[in-house]
């Protein structure tokens, strides 16, 4: 028993300086971000709650009203594109408008219940709705600047529908730019909130 007793004291002496010189090796944020921590005491980067929300009403409300506009105004967006047999561009316009409001409200269900799988499933969701804005706001661009080479050749009002054109398109490019950078500072609440709590509560468990 004695035998026994001094082994157990010896190995678990020879474990506390592992895991002393673990602790030294820590990151910063973690010393930081306790494990368990609530939301008023986790550093500055978690703390993207109210940014998340309006990151998700903006969408909602941004989308809406543009949305709406498109179906107003679709027959002279189309004639602005120079789609109007065929209505490609309102009607690609307003999908990817449609899929930025449903993205935005289910943003606003994510951030509420803080459901860790649905925030995956809406950075998915996201980064879908921004390659569909990446390319249509090349594919305006691009028409755009094919007329732009038959300006001297063509009237008074189709130059200012090319302009039009032009001017919508390079709004979609910054429209998608924007939608980037929301995504990064969902992706980073997304991150710190839900994955960095996970490892961290882990590494309590193992320890």
């Amino acid at each position: 028993m004695v035998r026994s007793t001094t082994e157990e004291f010896t190995k678990s002496s020879d474990k506390r300086p592992r895991s002393g010189s673990r602790s030294s090796h820590i990151p910063v944020h973690f010393s930081v971000h306790k494990t368990g921590c609530h939301f008023e005491s986790c550093c500055g980067v978690c703390n993207l709650f109210p940014g998340v929300l309006l990151i998700a009403f903006t969408q909602v409300l941004v989308g809406s009203v543009l949305l709406t506009l498109v179906l107003t105004h679709g027959k002279q967006y189309d004639e602005m594109h120079q789609t109007p047999s065929t209505q490609f561009m309102s009607m690609a316009t307003g999908a990817v408008l449609s899929g930025v409001i449903g993205a935005g409200v289910l943003l606003i269900i994510v951030a509420l219940t803080e459901n860790c799988r649905a925030m995956l499933v809406y950075l998915l969701v996201a980064t879908g709705i921004w390659m569909g804005i990446t390319s249509l706001s090349f594919a305006k661009i691009g028409r755009a600047c094919v007329r732009f080479k038959d300006a001297p050749k063509i009237k008074d009002e189709q130059h200012r529908l090319a302009n039009l054109a032009c001017v919508s398109g390079l709004f979609t490019f910054l429209g998608a730019v924007a939608y980037f950078f929301s995504f990064v500072v969902v992706f980073s609440f997304y991150h710190f909130r839900y994955v960095r709590r996970a490892i961290l509560l882990h590494e309590a468990e193992c320890q």
